[in-house]
């Protein structure tokens, strides 16, 4: 992945908007681990114009929304010409005492896409091609498994996405926060008899155990050939993962809470198997492309959680094994308000040959069905 060439561009923000979305009710309510019901999704659109007449247009967190207007938007509305090198660390210091592991650095992540944005439709390039990357798709694995489904349920749901082409499926345990691990034991069994050994199974914790509990629930699903076992304790906990690796044969997984790459460094010193940054969510691509080159390095596997719709143009510029999650039952009410977006089909997104990033809004739609609740202006 190329991030070098960005850093010469030149900038000259003139005009910022931005568009709250109303929030997208699912069909039904969505539970993990640690966390629920997710009952809707709510998003903002940020739209950046460039002096050149170019625009860079991503969603954009609404709970970063007071995070740009105090650090963020003056550093571009002030932007002249400047070199993105210096735009970026005046964005990057404007927010050092907010810290660079939660929302201010997810915030300038997102920033940071618009950018690439910008540049590579100036450049007359998909942003995965002005990246490097030399195939136009990504694989993806389908992500759902919700703890609130019945056993019944969960297995027709797994045996969905396999009819749909996914060979790397991701089910949700531990649920109420690990307080029936008995029964999702069991759970995990009936997924995995009924996918039978040629689809590959993942299962995420979100964190919800204590070491001696993943020690112990690892232990019940080893031989269920699971293919990684996500964030089982807690993110920050580094000597509890390295107490659980050297008690499993299991692939653990974790960084999906990771902001930079600096903690990727003790994660694999942790014994952790599989990173997983995410594209949108790390505080840039830069940063992104340096964890990626960690793992392809030391022989880990890869994958990057969130909006495929997005990040998987980061994906086609690494290893053709590196993976996109799809979480299909949160993330597919959205996709209806696109007019272009990537082309999931048999477990790989497929990316437009368009020059920036690889979605377009449909406005039209949008406004249409009265979406909009409100437009802030800068």
């Amino acid at each position: 992945m190329n991030t070098n060439k960005i850093l010469n561009e030149r900038f000259s923000i003139r005009e910022i908007q931005c568009k709250v979305l109303k929030p997208i009710v699912f069909p039904r309510p969505f539970y993990d681990s640690t966390m629920g019901p997710f009952s809707s999704y709510q998003t903002t659109i940020l739209t950046l114009i460039d002096e050149s007449g170019f625009l860079g247009e991503v969603e954009f967190p609404l709970s970063c929304i007071s995070i740009f207007k105090q650090h963020f938007a003056p550093v571009l509305l002030a932007s002249k010409n400047t070199l993105y090198k210096d735009l970026y660390i005046k964005m990057f210091w404007s927010i050092r005492n907010e810290g660079f592991r939660g929302e201010a650095a997810r915030a300038l992540g997102y920033l940071d896409r618009m950018f690439y944005d910008i540049a590579s439709r100036r450049a007359s390039m998909p942003l995965h091609q002005y990246l490097g990357a030399t195939r136009n798709w990504a694989k993806l694995y389908a992500s759902g498994g919700s703890t609130g489904l019945t056993d019944a349920e969960l297995v027709e749901e797994c045996l969905s996405f396999k009819e749909e082409g996914y060979n790397v499926i991701k089910m949700k345990a531990a649920g109420d926060f690990g307080t029936h691990l008995k029964e999702d034991v069991k759970r995990i069994e009936k997924v995995r008899t009924a996918l039978g050994n040629d689809i590959r199974l993942a299962v995420d914790l979100n964190q919800a155990l204590t070491v001696s509990q993943a020690v112990d629930f690892c232990s019940r699903i080893e031989d269920f050939n699971i293919d990684w076992l996500e964030e089982p304790i807690h993110s920050a906990d580094i000597e509890g993962m390295q107490e659980l690796t050297s008690k499993t044969k299991l692939c653990i997984s974790y960084g999906e809470s990771e902001r930079t790459f600096y903690p990727f460094k003790s994660l694999l010193k942790a014994g952790i198997g599989h990173f997983q940054p995410i594209g949108n969510n790390m505080i840039s691509i830069d940063e992104f492309n340096t964890v990626c080159e960690i793992a392809t390095t030391n022989g880990l596997t890869l994958s990057c959680g969130s909006f495929p719709n997005v990040n998987a143009q980061l994906i086609a510029a690494q290893k053709e094994e590196a993976m996109c999650e799809y979480l299909i039952p949160y993330l597919k009410p959205m996709e209806p308000y696109y007019s272009v977006q990537p082309l999931i089909k048999e477990g790989k997104a497929h990316l437009p040959e368009i020059d920036g990033v690889s979605v377009r809004f449909d406005w039209q739609k949008i406004e249409k069905e009265n979406l909009i609740s409100e437009t802030i202006k800068f």
